[in-house]
């Protein structure tokens, strides 16, 4: 098995709902991709998560992060060691969309953050549907856990007062595949809306 988690973003972020009262934030994405024996097909999860920058402040490693996982398809344990490491508070679990890749590690995550899962609801619909979901097709257990939240197209999130994250439904490599805007910024997850070559994949089922 493939483990390896390594900081894919950082840099320096304005938010707030005027420019009078934006604050800015230290934004860092970190990757943990993991090849499971199970899956035979590589999978990535996302941390992304902020620390405000504030006047004078101290170096204090124990200063509070908070931020949001997206697509956990992994039950290993190193993703959770690392947030206790770094002091991430994780605010939400978000998915892109319900393959197996992206939610086989669902039931341990929502034990482990005890924090509410989004989703679309297209997607959110069918999380327990076997042929949907085609967790029997990869030989792994059957969700328990249910979502907290089921989103449509354009809905948004706040993880703090400033912080915003939009949802944009893109149909395609699944019924309800979302890709996720960090408002304000050029950071979007994609989830397998589009792949590292460039291209939309939307083989399955035959959605378009």
């Amino acid at each position: 098995m493939i483990h390896d988690i390594k900081k894919v973003y950082e840099n320096t972020i304005r938010q707030g709902k005027t420019e009078g009262d934006k604050k800015e934030y230290i934004c860092r994405i970190y990757k943990y991709l993991v090849s499971p024996k199970s899956f035979g097909v590589k999978e990535n999860t996302y941390i992304c998560y902020f620390e405000e920058i504030e006047k004078n402040q101290r170096n204090d490693e124990n200063k509070k992060k908070i931020g949001i996982m997206i697509d956990p398809g992994s039950n290993d344990e190193e993703i959770y060691e690392f947030l206790k490491k770094e002091n991430i508070e994780i605010k939400y679990i978000f998915l892109t969309h319900n393959h197996p890749d992206h939610i086989a590690g669902l039931d341990n995550a929502k034990e482990k953050l005890n924090v509410p899962i989004v989703i679309s609801r297209l997607d959110g619909e069918n999380i327990h549907d076997k042929r949907y979901t085609m967790m029997r097709l990869f030989r792994l257990k059957e969700l328990e856990c249910d979502v907290d939240i089921m989103l449509e197209h354009l809905d948004e999130i706040k993880i703090n007062d400033d912080i915003i994250f939009k949802f944009h439904l893109t149909p395609g490599h699944s019924l309800g595949s979302m890709c996720i805007e960090l408002m304000g910024t050029d950071i979007v997850f994609v989830g397998d809306t589009v792949f590292k070559e460039g291209y939309r994949k939307d083989r399955f089922f035959g959605w378009k």
